[in-house]
């Protein structure tokens, strides 16, 4: 049996849905927001959206960012400024959104967008 590499687009919009809990709907619009580029299957006109298992793991630190509260907007602005998150802490609670950003800035995905 051979093991996917974890950057090969393998996996297709529906089966990322119900990997992480978010719509496919959602999945286009972090698309549209530049969130995420996921892989397009050539052949038809738009193509199939593929994921690999790193954008899996991107898609879910962007969901657990979401739900801590943080809006796409503000995700945009941290992916395209790269602010430094220790100096900007202003509450204990924001920790968790720290890591989280911390854990996207190190993830391979965040040079590929």
């Amino acid at each position: 049996m051979t093991k996917i590499a974890k950057d090969e687009p393998f996996y297709q919009i529906s089966q990322v849905s119900k990997l992480i809990g978010v719509t496919t709907d959602r999945l286009r619009t972090y698309e549209e927001e530049g969130l995420i580029k996921p892989y397009r299957s050539a052949g038809a006109q738009n193509g199939k959206r593929l994921f690999s298992l790193e954008e899996i793991e991107w898609l879910e630190i962007i969901r657990e960012l979401i739900k801590l509260g943080v809006t796409i907007p503000v995700i945009r602005i941290f992916l395209s400024s790269k602010v430094d998150i220790k100096q900007n802490l202003l509450r204990d609670k924001d920790k968790e959104i720290a890591e989280l950003i911390i854990k996207m800035y190190s993830h391979s995905i965040f040079s590929k967008l």
